[in-house]
C-alpha cells in the first residue's frame, strides 16, 4: 500500500473511496443501474417490525422474498445475522448491493431461520446452475475495486440497530 503526503493530508490509494474520476464515474453508473433495477424488480413492502421496533421501513423488497417471510426471519435470526440482514436490505435499496448478493446472503443464513428455509425462491441452485455460475463473467460490481472492505463492513455492522 502506497501512502502519499500532500498538503499535510495523508492518504492511501487503497483507502480513498474514489481513487480516480474514472472509477468514481464507473461506480456512479453501476449504482444507477442497480437503483434502476430496484425500481423495476421489486415488490412493495409495508414496514417490518421486530419486537416493537421498526427495523425496515415501508419500501421495496426484492421479488424473491416478501415482507411476511422477512419479518418472520428477522424474529428467528440471532442478533448479528438479523442486523446484517437489515443492513443488506438497506444496501440493496440504496443501490450498493445487487439482488443476487442479497439473495446469496439470505441463503447463507437460511439455516438459522425456518421462515427462510421455507422460502422456495431461496432454495439452493441445482448442479447446472452452480456450473453456470463458475463460468459466468463477473459483474461490474464484482470487478470494481470500490466495494466495501471487511473493515468497512464491520464498521457498518457496529452502527446497526
Amino acid at each position: 500500500m502506497t501512502i502519499h503526503r500532500h498538503h499535510s493530508y495523508i492518504y492511501s490509494h487503497h483507502m480513498t473511496p474514489f481513487s480516480s474520476p474514472k472509477n468514481a464515474a464507473a461506480m456512479r453508473e453501476a449504482r444507477c443501474r442497480l437503483l434502476h433495477d430496484v425500481g423495476i424488480n421489486h415488490i412493495d413492502s409495508p414496514c417490518i417490525w421486530v419486537w416493537n421496533e421498526a427495523c425496515i421501513p415501508a419500501g421495496p423488497l426484492p421479488s424473491f422474498v416478501d415482507a411476511r417471510t422477512l419479518g418472520e426471519a428477522l424474529h428467528q435470526l440471532p442478533d448479528g445475522s438479523r442486523r446484517a440482514c437489515i443492513k443488506c436490505v438497506w444496501a440493496w435499496r440504496m443501490g450498493h448491493l445487487d439482488a443476487r448478493s442479497l439473495r446469496e446472503y439470505l441463503r447463507s443464513v437460511a439455516w438459522q431461520s425456518s421462515a427462510l428455509q421455507r422460502c422456495a425462491t431461496l432454495a439452493p441452485f441445482g448442479r447446472e446452475s452452480l456450473l453456470e455460475d463458475e463460468h459466468r463473467e463477473p459483474t461490474e460490481l464484482e470487478t470494481c475495486d470500490q466495494l466495501l472492505s471487511a473493515e468497512e463492513m464491520g464498521e457498518m455492522m457496529r452502527d446497526s440497530c
